[in-house]
Protein backbone atom coordinates (compact mmCIF):
# COMPACT_ATOMS: atom_id res chain seq x y z
CA UNK A 1 0.00 0.00 0.00
CA UNK A 2 2.40 2.42 0.72
CA UNK A 3 4.69 1.76 -2.64
CA UNK A 4 1.29 2.90 -4.08
CA UNK A 5 0.80 5.43 -2.47
CA UNK A 6 4.55 6.73 -2.88
CA UNK A 7 4.01 6.09 -6.90
CA UNK A 8 0.43 8.23 -6.99
CA UNK A 9 2.06 10.77 -5.25
CA UNK A 10 5.04 10.52 -7.88
CA UNK A 11 2.50 11.09 -10.69
CA UNK A 12 0.82 13.65 -9.02
CA UNK A 13 4.32 15.86 -8.34
CA UNK A 14 5.54 15.61 -11.98
CA UNK A 15 2.12 16.93 -13.31
CA UNK A 16 1.94 19.71 -10.95
CA UNK A 17 5.12 20.62 -11.48
CA UNK A 18 4.95 19.92 -15.13
CA UNK A 19 1.71 23.09 -15.18
CA UNK A 20 3.88 25.36 -12.72
CA UNK A 21 7.00 25.37 -15.48
CA UNK A 22 5.87 28.62 -16.84
CA UNK A 23 6.41 30.46 -13.41
CA UNK A 24 9.62 28.95 -12.94
CA UNK A 25 12.75 31.18 -13.33
CA UNK A 26 14.56 28.39 -15.35
CA UNK A 27 13.51 24.84 -16.54
CA UNK A 28 15.30 21.74 -17.20
CA UNK A 29 14.52 20.99 -20.43
CA UNK A 30 15.33 17.16 -19.56
CA UNK A 31 12.68 16.48 -17.58
CA UNK A 32 9.30 17.43 -15.93
CA UNK A 33 9.59 16.90 -11.93
CA UNK A 34 10.25 13.21 -11.99
CA UNK A 35 13.97 13.49 -10.89
CA UNK A 36 13.81 9.64 -10.11
CA UNK A 37 16.46 6.92 -11.67
CA UNK A 38 13.82 4.68 -13.71
CA UNK A 39 12.16 7.69 -14.77
CA UNK A 40 15.90 8.84 -16.61
CA UNK A 41 15.58 5.78 -18.21
CA UNK A 42 12.52 6.13 -20.20
CA UNK A 43 13.54 9.51 -21.52
CA UNK A 44 16.78 8.14 -22.72
CA UNK A 45 15.40 4.86 -24.54
CA UNK A 46 12.42 7.02 -25.94
CA UNK A 47 15.36 8.37 -28.37
CA UNK A 48 15.54 6.22 -30.85
CA UNK A 49 17.94 8.03 -32.76
CA UNK A 50 19.37 12.10 -32.61
CA UNK A 51 19.85 12.53 -36.25
CA UNK A 52 21.66 15.46 -37.56
CA UNK A 53 21.36 18.40 -34.86
CA UNK A 54 22.30 21.15 -36.86
CA UNK A 55 19.16 22.11 -38.05
CA UNK A 56 17.79 22.15 -34.43
CA UNK A 57 20.18 23.55 -32.95
CA UNK A 58 19.83 26.45 -35.57
CA UNK A 59 16.13 26.96 -34.70
CA UNK A 60 17.14 26.58 -30.81
CA UNK A 61 19.59 29.67 -31.35
CA UNK A 62 17.25 31.62 -33.61
CA UNK A 63 14.32 31.31 -30.77
CA UNK A 64 16.89 32.37 -27.58
CA UNK A 65 17.05 35.48 -30.20
CA UNK A 66 14.11 36.11 -30.39
CA UNK A 67 12.51 35.43 -33.48
CA UNK A 68 9.42 34.09 -34.24
CA UNK A 69 9.34 30.11 -34.22
CA UNK A 70 6.69 28.02 -35.45
CA UNK A 71 6.61 23.99 -34.63
CA UNK A 72 4.22 22.12 -36.39
CA UNK A 73 2.82 19.02 -35.25
CA UNK A 74 0.87 16.99 -37.48
CA UNK A 75 -0.31 13.23 -37.08
CA UNK A 76 -3.59 11.78 -36.51
CA UNK A 77 -5.76 11.67 -33.10
CA UNK A 78 -3.01 11.66 -30.67
CA UNK A 79 -1.45 14.75 -32.13
CA UNK A 80 -5.18 16.22 -32.43
CA UNK A 81 -5.09 15.66 -28.73
CA UNK A 82 -7.53 12.70 -28.07
CA UNK A 83 -7.38 11.38 -24.75
CA UNK A 84 -6.14 14.30 -22.71
CA UNK A 85 -8.36 15.47 -20.44
CA UNK A 86 -8.26 19.27 -22.23
CA UNK A 87 -6.59 20.08 -25.33
CA UNK A 88 -3.99 22.14 -23.30
CA UNK A 89 -2.94 18.86 -21.52
CA UNK A 90 -2.04 17.32 -25.30
CA UNK A 91 1.40 16.27 -26.33
CA UNK A 92 1.60 18.71 -28.91
CA UNK A 93 0.50 21.71 -26.92
CA UNK A 94 2.92 20.72 -24.08
CA UNK A 95 5.67 20.47 -26.11
CA UNK A 96 5.38 23.93 -28.03
CA UNK A 97 4.82 25.66 -24.68
CA UNK A 98 7.64 24.41 -23.10
CA UNK A 99 9.89 24.70 -25.92
CA UNK A 100 9.00 28.15 -26.02
CA UNK A 101 9.05 28.89 -21.64
CA UNK A 102 12.47 26.76 -22.37
CA UNK A 103 14.29 28.30 -25.54
CA UNK A 104 12.46 31.45 -26.22
CA UNK A 105 11.70 34.95 -24.97
CA UNK A 106 9.50 36.93 -23.30
CA UNK A 107 8.07 34.03 -21.42
CA UNK A 108 7.96 31.93 -24.90
CA UNK A 109 5.86 34.43 -27.12
CA UNK A 110 8.38 34.00 -29.95
CA UNK A 111 7.20 30.51 -29.96
CA UNK A 112 3.89 29.29 -31.62
CA UNK A 113 1.99 26.38 -32.36
CA UNK A 114 0.41 25.00 -35.79
CA UNK A 115 -1.13 21.58 -34.71
CA UNK A 116 -2.47 19.83 -37.78
CA UNK A 117 -3.45 16.62 -36.19
CA UNK A 118 -6.67 15.22 -37.68
CA UNK A 119 -8.27 11.16 -36.04
CA UNK A 120 -8.33 8.18 -38.06
CA UNK A 121 -6.12 9.93 -41.37
CA UNK A 122 -2.95 8.32 -41.82
CA UNK A 123 0.27 9.93 -43.68
CA UNK A 124 -1.52 9.84 -47.08
CA UNK A 125 -4.27 12.61 -46.04
CA UNK A 126 -1.33 14.52 -43.81
CA UNK A 127 0.51 14.58 -47.06
CA UNK A 128 -2.57 16.34 -48.67
CA UNK A 129 -3.76 18.34 -46.21
CA UNK A 130 0.32 19.58 -45.36
CA UNK A 131 -0.15 22.75 -47.75
CA UNK A 132 -2.98 23.92 -46.59
CA UNK A 133 -3.22 23.07 -42.55
CA UNK A 134 0.59 23.77 -41.54
CA UNK A 135 2.01 26.02 -44.25
CA UNK A 136 -1.12 28.56 -44.31
CA UNK A 137 -1.69 28.77 -40.87
CA UNK A 138 2.00 29.29 -40.04
CA UNK A 139 2.03 33.83 -39.37
CA UNK A 140 6.46 33.56 -39.01
CA UNK A 141 7.52 36.47 -41.76
CA UNK A 142 8.53 33.53 -43.63
CA UNK A 143 5.88 31.64 -43.40
CA UNK A 144 7.07 28.14 -43.19
CA UNK A 145 7.20 26.13 -40.19
CA UNK A 146 10.76 25.87 -38.03
CA UNK A 147 9.70 22.27 -36.42
CA UNK A 148 8.18 19.74 -38.06
CA UNK A 149 6.88 16.81 -35.37
CA UNK A 150 5.64 13.52 -37.62
CA UNK A 151 2.89 11.18 -35.73
CA UNK A 152 1.39 8.55 -38.08
CA UNK A 153 2.93 5.44 -36.69
CA UNK A 154 -0.43 4.10 -35.39
CA UNK A 155 -2.15 5.67 -38.02
CA UNK A 156 -0.45 4.19 -40.96
CA UNK A 157 -1.94 0.59 -41.06
CA UNK A 158 -3.37 -0.04 -44.28
CA UNK A 159 -2.07 3.19 -45.78
CA UNK A 160 -2.14 2.47 -49.31
CA UNK A 161 0.74 3.81 -50.66
CA UNK A 162 3.18 1.78 -49.09
CA UNK A 163 4.62 4.79 -46.70
CA UNK A 164 5.64 6.81 -50.07
CA UNK A 165 3.66 9.34 -48.65
CA UNK A 166 5.42 9.21 -45.41
CA UNK A 167 8.09 9.99 -47.13
CA UNK A 168 7.14 12.62 -49.52
CA UNK A 169 5.95 14.54 -46.20
CA UNK A 170 9.21 14.09 -44.73
CA UNK A 171 10.84 15.26 -48.20
CA UNK A 172 8.56 17.69 -48.68
CA UNK A 173 8.99 19.40 -45.14
CA UNK A 174 12.86 18.61 -45.31
CA UNK A 175 12.98 20.82 -48.63
CA UNK A 176 11.36 23.80 -47.60
CA UNK A 177 13.48 27.23 -48.08
CA UNK A 178 14.06 27.78 -43.99
CA UNK A 179 15.54 24.51 -43.68
CA UNK A 180 12.96 22.82 -40.75
CA UNK A 181 13.87 20.21 -38.15
CA UNK A 182 11.84 16.96 -38.80
CA UNK A 183 11.20 15.00 -35.82
CA UNK A 184 9.55 11.70 -36.42
CA UNK A 185 7.49 10.28 -33.27
CA UNK A 186 6.20 7.40 -33.06
CA UNK A 187 3.27 6.69 -30.44
CA UNK A 188 1.96 3.32 -29.34
CA UNK A 189 -1.06 1.76 -28.80
CA UNK A 190 -2.02 -0.04 -25.52
CA UNK A 191 -1.34 -3.32 -26.87
CA UNK A 192 1.90 -2.36 -28.30
CA UNK A 193 1.37 -1.78 -31.47
CA UNK A 194 2.93 0.92 -33.87
CA UNK A 195 4.76 1.05 -37.25
CA UNK A 196 8.22 1.97 -36.04
CA UNK A 197 10.24 -0.34 -37.58
CA UNK A 198 8.75 0.38 -40.83
CA UNK A 199 8.79 3.94 -40.76
CA UNK A 200 12.27 4.36 -38.88
CA UNK A 201 13.85 3.10 -42.11
CA UNK A 202 13.14 6.43 -43.41
CA UNK A 203 14.18 8.23 -40.45
CA UNK A 204 17.69 6.73 -40.93
CA UNK A 205 18.27 7.18 -44.22
CA UNK A 206 17.21 11.08 -43.70
CA UNK A 207 19.38 11.06 -40.99
CA UNK A 208 16.29 12.45 -38.65
CA UNK A 209 15.36 12.47 -34.79
CA UNK A 210 13.45 9.89 -33.70
CA UNK A 211 11.63 9.36 -30.54
CA UNK A 212 9.94 6.17 -29.56
CA UNK A 213 7.00 6.49 -26.97
CA UNK A 214 7.07 2.22 -27.07
CA UNK A 215 10.62 2.11 -26.42
CA UNK A 216 10.88 4.52 -24.09
CA UNK A 217 7.39 4.89 -21.96
CA UNK A 218 5.45 1.19 -23.08
CA UNK A 219 8.05 -0.93 -21.04
CA UNK A 220 7.25 0.68 -17.78
CA UNK A 221 3.57 0.06 -17.94
CA UNK A 222 2.45 -2.66 -15.59
CA UNK A 223 5.67 -1.68 -13.64
CA UNK A 224 5.93 1.55 -12.81
CA UNK A 225 2.10 2.75 -14.16
CA UNK A 226 -0.42 0.39 -14.64
CA UNK A 227 -2.29 0.41 -18.18
CA UNK A 228 -5.10 2.63 -17.13
CA UNK A 229 -3.10 5.52 -15.90
CA UNK A 230 -0.94 5.66 -19.36
CA UNK A 231 -3.59 5.01 -21.36
CA UNK A 232 -7.16 6.50 -21.87
CA UNK A 233 -8.49 3.79 -23.94
CA UNK A 234 -7.11 1.25 -26.50
CA UNK A 235 -5.31 3.85 -28.33
CA UNK A 236 -5.13 7.19 -27.07
CA UNK A 237 -3.07 8.27 -23.62
CA UNK A 238 -4.71 9.76 -21.12
CA UNK A 239 -3.32 13.44 -19.76
CA UNK A 240 -0.07 11.88 -17.75
CA UNK A 241 0.65 9.48 -21.28
CA UNK A 242 0.53 13.03 -23.53
CA UNK A 243 3.00 14.88 -20.65
CA UNK A 244 5.30 11.96 -20.86
CA UNK A 245 5.35 12.15 -24.37
CA UNK A 246 6.26 15.64 -24.49
CA UNK A 247 8.96 14.58 -21.79
CA UNK A 248 10.67 12.81 -24.13
CA UNK A 249 10.14 14.84 -27.24
CA UNK A 250 12.18 18.11 -24.86
CA UNK A 251 14.60 15.56 -23.73
CA UNK A 252 15.63 14.99 -27.09
CA UNK A 253 15.79 18.23 -27.72
CA UNK A 254 17.57 18.83 -24.92
CA UNK A 255 20.11 16.53 -26.06
CA UNK A 256 20.66 18.02 -29.21
CA UNK A 257 20.63 21.42 -27.75
CA UNK A 258 24.06 20.05 -25.36
CA UNK A 259 25.64 18.08 -28.07
CA UNK A 260 28.09 19.51 -30.48
CA UNK A 261 27.08 20.14 -34.12
CA UNK A 262 26.40 17.35 -35.88
CA UNK A 263 29.09 17.07 -39.06
CA UNK A 264 26.25 17.38 -41.85
CA UNK A 265 23.14 18.30 -42.48
CA UNK A 266 19.92 15.74 -42.95
CA UNK A 267 20.46 13.98 -45.50
CA UNK A 268 17.44 16.02 -48.06
CA UNK A 269 18.85 13.87 -50.75
CA UNK A 270 19.37 10.55 -49.71
CA UNK A 271 18.42 7.84 -51.94
CA UNK A 272 14.03 7.19 -51.66
CA UNK A 273 13.59 3.98 -49.06
CA UNK A 274 9.95 3.15 -50.38
CA UNK A 275 9.46 5.93 -52.93
CA UNK A 276 9.65 9.62 -53.57
CA UNK A 277 6.99 10.00 -56.40
CA UNK A 278 4.54 11.64 -54.36
CA UNK A 279 6.48 14.39 -53.63
CA UNK A 280 4.69 17.25 -55.45
CA UNK A 281 1.66 16.50 -55.04
CA UNK A 282 -1.42 19.01 -55.03
CA UNK A 283 -4.68 19.07 -53.50
CA UNK A 284 -7.97 19.58 -55.21
CA UNK A 285 -10.18 21.61 -52.67
CA UNK A 286 -13.59 22.84 -53.84
CA UNK A 287 -13.65 26.73 -54.43
CA UNK A 288 -9.90 27.17 -55.13
CA UNK A 289 -8.38 26.78 -58.68
CA UNK A 290 -5.31 23.57 -58.64
CA UNK A 291 -3.32 24.55 -61.29
CA UNK A 292 -3.13 21.73 -64.06
CA UNK A 293 -6.68 20.92 -63.82
CA UNK A 294 -9.97 21.45 -64.66
CA UNK A 295 -13.10 21.02 -62.14
CA UNK A 296 -16.77 20.39 -62.96
CA UNK A 297 -19.00 20.27 -59.79
CA UNK A 298 -21.59 18.76 -60.83
CA UNK A 299 -24.19 17.34 -58.11
CA UNK A 300 -21.51 17.78 -55.79
CA UNK A 301 -21.66 21.66 -56.05
CA UNK A 302 -22.27 22.01 -52.22
CA UNK A 303 -20.73 22.69 -49.02
CA UNK A 304 -21.02 20.36 -46.27
CA UNK A 305 -20.91 21.99 -43.54
CA UNK A 306 -21.14 19.05 -41.03
CA UNK A 307 -17.67 18.06 -42.04
CA UNK A 308 -15.07 16.58 -39.51
CA UNK A 309 -13.91 19.71 -37.22
CA UNK A 310 -11.59 19.73 -34.08
CA UNK A 311 -9.55 21.65 -31.69
CA UNK A 312 -6.64 22.46 -33.58
CA UNK A 313 -7.59 22.73 -37.15
CA UNK A 314 -10.95 23.77 -37.00
CA UNK A 315 -13.16 22.56 -39.85
CA UNK A 316 -10.75 19.80 -41.56
CA UNK A 317 -9.87 20.88 -45.35
CA UNK A 318 -12.61 23.71 -45.29
CA UNK A 319 -14.67 23.80 -48.34
CA UNK A 320 -15.60 20.55 -49.97
CA UNK A 321 -17.58 18.81 -52.84
CA UNK A 322 -20.71 17.97 -51.18
CA UNK A 323 -23.76 15.75 -52.70
CA UNK A 324 -27.24 16.63 -51.24
CA UNK A 325 -30.13 14.46 -51.15
CA UNK A 326 -32.12 15.42 -54.45
CA UNK A 327 -29.16 17.06 -56.40
CA UNK A 328 -28.14 16.22 -59.87
CA UNK A 329 -26.98 13.05 -60.58
CA UNK A 330 -24.09 15.06 -62.67
CA UNK A 331 -21.03 13.52 -61.96
CA UNK A 332 -18.31 15.19 -60.48
CA UNK A 333 -15.29 15.28 -62.80
CA UNK A 334 -11.63 16.43 -62.60
CA UNK A 335 -9.38 16.77 -66.04
CA UNK A 336 -5.68 17.16 -66.56
CA UNK A 337 -2.60 15.54 -66.76
CA UNK A 338 -1.05 13.91 -63.66
CA UNK A 339 0.03 10.31 -62.76
CA UNK A 340 -1.91 9.30 -59.44
CA UNK A 341 -4.42 10.11 -57.43
CA UNK A 342 -5.72 10.02 -54.15
CA UNK A 343 -9.46 11.07 -53.40
CA UNK A 344 -10.09 11.57 -49.84
CA UNK A 345 -14.23 11.14 -48.64
CA UNK A 346 -16.24 11.48 -45.32
CA UNK A 347 -16.59 7.78 -43.86
CA UNK A 348 -20.45 8.61 -42.42
CA UNK A 349 -22.70 6.82 -40.39
CA UNK A 350 -26.49 6.64 -41.28
CA UNK A 351 -28.90 5.30 -43.88
CA UNK A 352 -29.10 8.89 -45.63
CA UNK A 353 -25.71 8.85 -47.04
CA UNK A 354 -25.12 6.58 -49.95
CA UNK A 355 -22.28 5.41 -51.60
CA UNK A 356 -20.39 6.41 -54.99
CA UNK A 357 -18.23 5.28 -57.64
CA UNK A 358 -14.83 6.58 -58.73
CA UNK A 359 -14.48 6.69 -62.25
CA UNK A 360 -10.63 7.23 -64.20
CA UNK A 361 -10.79 7.12 -67.57
CA UNK A 362 -14.45 5.49 -68.13
CA UNK A 363 -13.26 2.79 -65.85
CA UNK A 364 -14.95 2.08 -62.69
CA UNK A 365 -11.77 2.18 -60.24
CA UNK A 366 -13.51 1.66 -56.80
CA UNK A 367 -16.44 2.20 -54.94
CA UNK A 368 -16.41 4.29 -51.01
CA UNK A 369 -18.94 4.96 -48.53
CA UNK A 370 -19.20 5.05 -45.37
CA UNK A 371 -21.11 2.31 -42.52
CA UNK A 372 -22.15 1.90 -38.93
CA UNK A 373 -18.68 1.69 -38.00
CA UNK A 374 -17.70 5.02 -39.00
CA UNK A 375 -18.04 8.96 -37.61
CA UNK A 376 -17.38 11.03 -40.35
CA UNK A 377 -13.68 10.98 -40.25
CA UNK A 378 -12.24 11.29 -44.23
CA UNK A 379 -10.90 8.27 -45.81
CA UNK A 380 -8.10 8.23 -48.51
CA UNK A 381 -8.30 5.68 -51.70
CA UNK A 382 -5.65 5.54 -54.15
CA UNK A 383 -7.29 5.46 -58.04
CA UNK A 384 -4.27 5.98 -59.84
CA UNK A 385 -0.53 5.24 -59.58
CA UNK A 386 1.45 5.08 -62.57
CA UNK A 387 4.72 6.28 -63.05
CA UNK A 388 4.44 8.78 -66.43
CA UNK A 389 1.70 11.65 -66.76
CA UNK A 390 -0.72 11.55 -68.59
CA UNK A 391 -4.29 13.24 -69.59
CA UNK A 392 -6.74 11.81 -67.66
CA UNK A 393 -10.49 12.30 -66.72
CA UNK A 394 -11.86 11.31 -63.37
CA UNK A 395 -15.70 11.27 -62.28
CA UNK A 396 -17.22 10.56 -59.32
CA UNK A 397 -20.85 9.92 -59.01
CA UNK A 398 -23.48 8.80 -56.70
CA UNK A 399 -24.46 5.13 -57.41
CA UNK A 400 -27.47 4.52 -59.06
CA UNK A 401 -29.36 2.90 -55.77
CA UNK A 402 -28.24 5.81 -53.79
CA UNK A 403 -28.19 8.29 -55.93
CA UNK A 404 -30.77 10.52 -53.68
CA UNK A 405 -28.75 10.42 -50.58
CA UNK A 406 -25.74 12.65 -49.43
CA UNK A 407 -22.24 12.13 -50.02
CA UNK A 408 -19.32 14.51 -49.33
CA UNK A 409 -15.62 14.18 -51.07
CA UNK A 410 -13.01 16.12 -49.05
CA UNK A 411 -10.65 16.81 -51.51
CA UNK A 412 -8.50 14.76 -54.11
CA UNK A 413 -4.55 14.69 -54.06
CA UNK A 414 -2.95 14.45 -57.71
CA UNK A 415 0.72 14.33 -58.95
CA UNK A 416 1.27 15.80 -62.11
Amino acid sequence: MKNFLKKMLSIALALLLLGMEAGMAEVNPMYSGRDEEWYRQVLARSLMSPGSNLRLKNVIARARAGEEITIATIGGSITEGAGAGRYQDSWAYLTAARFGRIFGTNGGKNVKLVNAGVGGTPSTFGLMRYQRDVVERVTDPDGLPDIVIIEFSVNDWGEPTGHRCFEALVRTALDQPNKPAVILLFAVFRNGFNLQNELRKIGDAYDLMMVSIKDGAFPEVGVHWTAKEFFYDEYHPTSMGHAVMSDCLLTAIGAADDAEPSESDAAVTAKPVYGADWVGLRTVYAGRETEGVAVSCGGFAHDDRSSYTNTPVGRVCGENFFHNAGDSDEPLTVTGKFKKLLVAFKAARGNDWGRAEIVVDGKVRTTVGGGNDKWGQSEVVLCLDEAAAGEHTVEIRMTEATKDKKFTITCLGIVP
